[in-house]
């Protein structure tokens, strides 16, 4: 029987991964390098079913895969170190520029630079649309609710009502998944251990946040409202983005303006690891580092919740075709949503006469695979060589 590595050097290959890759497909192709190919600690097949349950639940699928590679290997109370081992290089990198950003963002050369990047998040906002659609939008039942969701976020509809809408629905449009069906190893622990870690975490967030409440309003509304997005973000990073969209610049009042929303996701693309932890920026701009922690724990310990208590269940909740066509119906609601925060967010950033051919010419350098960091880069040192000119 295989015998599982020394858990310290699990995490460890987590946190390395986490610090050196960028953008979502590249960072689970370095995970499987890790994991699989260097370590062997994983076999092709245990990894791409760890890729498959990441993909049907909530939450980001590179953190979710390995929580649930940690829960095969070790049990479901590992879920929750990989979650954090996996953010923290982000977390701590994100926290450093939102401090720089909030200090130093008005000096005119930083302000010109974010101007720059403005065509750019549109660019990839539109390139994530793009991705999300083709498997949301397989027929015309996906691309015809995706049509009619779409009128109701122009009319600030809750996007989570939204969401769960189009989830709802998913259950009586779409036919039954072909291949919804699929043989799960399964993971070390019982159900009932599942469970237990899984509450007990659920548990502890919840007592935070009912102790915030008594104690620091604006810090259990924020703990509140990332944690609903964390639950309800299928499909990418960028799905939870949109929801952060609505519930931070479209609330009323707004907690940020949209252009400082857009700022910070122009930040979290210059870390490594998932875009989600856009949300560390906006918990910093609500509260400072209290706020941008607090964010980012419930923005990945939620959907580590529903790994540790799911995972027992993979091959169930994988064969259910009532599950597969909600998760269809999610998908579409969400390219509705993206749809919308794309109008909303070139809007506020294409106000130049050059912006908009910027923002066209950087989705088809996306489209390309052009990777993200280097038109990131490339905008910025642009804005500075015009500056200097």
């Amino acid at each position: 029987m295989r015998r599982a590595p020394r858990f310290s050097s699990f995490l460890w290959a987590l946190f390395k991964v986490g610090l050196t890759a960028y953008g979502g497909p590249a960072i689970v192709a370095q995970l499987r390098q890790e994991l699989v190919l260097r370590r062997q600690w994983l076999t092709e097949e245990e990894f791409a079913e760890s890729l498959a349950f990441a993909q049907l639940v909530p939450g980001p699928v590179v953190s979710g895969t390995a929580a649930h590679a940690a829960q095969r290997l070790y049990g479901p109370w590992a879920v929750f170190p990989a979650v954090l081992a996996s953010a923290a290089p982000a977390f701590f990198l994100m926290l450093a520029l939102s401090v720089a950003y909030f200090r130093w963002g008005s000096i005119p050369a930083v302000h010109q630079a974010f101007v720059a990047l403005g065509p750019v998040i549109v660019a990839i906002v539109a390139s994530s649309t793009l991705s999300l659609a083709q498997p949301a939008l397989r027929d015309l039942r996906g691309l015809g609710m995706a049509l009619v969701l779409l009128p109701l976020l122009a009319a600030r509809v809750n996007a989570v009502l939204v969401v769960l809408l189009g989830a709802l629905a998913g259950t009586v449009v779409f036919p039954n998944a072909q291949n919804a069906s699929g043989q799960a190893l399964p993971p070390p622990g019982s159900r009932r251990r599942g469970l237990v870690a899984g509450g007990i975490v659920a548990g502890i967030l919840a007592l935070g946040t009912g102790v915030l409440a008594l104690t620091h309003a604006p810090l259990a509304r924020l703990s509140l409202a990332v944690s609903k997005i964390a639950l309800l973000a299928f499909g990418g990073g960028y799905t939870a983005v949109a929801l952060m969209y609505h519930a931070f610049v479209e609330s009323n009042p707004p907690l940020l303006p949209a252009k400082v929303f857009v700022d910070g996701l122009a930040l979290g693309q210059l870390t490594p690891g998932p875009v989600v932890i856009t949300s560390t920026f906006v918990g910093y701009a609500v509260a400072g580092v209290a706020g941008a922690a607090l964010a980012t724990a419930y923005t990945f310990l939620p959907p580590g919740v529903l790994i540790a208590v799911l995972a027992p269940h993979f091959a169930r909740l994988r064969g259910s075709h009532l599950f597969q066509r909600a998760v269809r119906g999610a998908l579409a609601a969400f390219v509705a949503l993206l749809l919308h925060v794309l109008a909303l967010v070139g809007r506020s950033t294409l106000t130049a006469a050059w912006a908009g051919p910027a923002a066209l010419l950087a989705l088809a350098l996306l489209r390309l695979r052009v990777p993200i960091l280097l038109l990131i880069v490339g905008a910025v040192l642009s804005s500075l060589l015009l500056a200097a000119a």
